[in-house]
């Protein structure tokens, strides 16, 4: 028993450092990163991977090509037959064990999963939060009510 309380699970925690949000994510879960980009007023949706002990984007996707492009990558964006324009991240990206991210009045800014979904603004307001791929044990996760 004592085993199973203690066997290591996957989560997403995100805090302000005085609440902390922490939800199920699998090594091999998808995780969609969304805004409301400032410069050309459109969504970016960043999907997200665990990699090591952080977070790695895989690809960007958005209506507008431009926000693909203000990565950076020197990539060519394709457009899919959603109509989004999408660009995969070359090798060289990678991730801090965490991303801090500061909370816009306007940025509409999300986390999800195929099972839940954070949005940032009502949950923490206008403030600077820290996101974090960690392993915590079974219980831990249990106890803080992981979703």
């Amino acid at each position: 028993m004592g085993v199973a309380l203690a066997t290591p699970v996957g989560v997403l925690s995100v805090g302000d450092g005085t609440t902390e949000f922490v939800a199920a994510l699998d090594q091999d879960e998808a995780l969609t990163y969304s805004y409301h980009q400032s410069i050309y007023q459109v969504p970016v949706y960043e999907e997200l991977a665990r990699e090591g002990p952080g977070l790695r984007i895989e690809r960007v996707r958005s209506p507008d090509i431009r926000s693909v492009e203000y990565f950076g990558w020197k990539g060519e964006p394709t457009q899919e037959r959603s109509g989004l324009w999408m660009e995969e991240s070359p090798a060289t990206v990678t991730m801090d064990p965490e991303l801090v991210i500061r909370i816009t009045p306007a940025g509409e800014q999300a986390f999800s999963t195929s099972r839940w979904r954070l949005d940032l603004r009502p949950r923490f307001g206008e403030t600077v939060v820290r996101v974090r791929a960690e392993v915590r044990p079974w219980l831990v996760a249990l106890l803080e009510g992981v979703r």
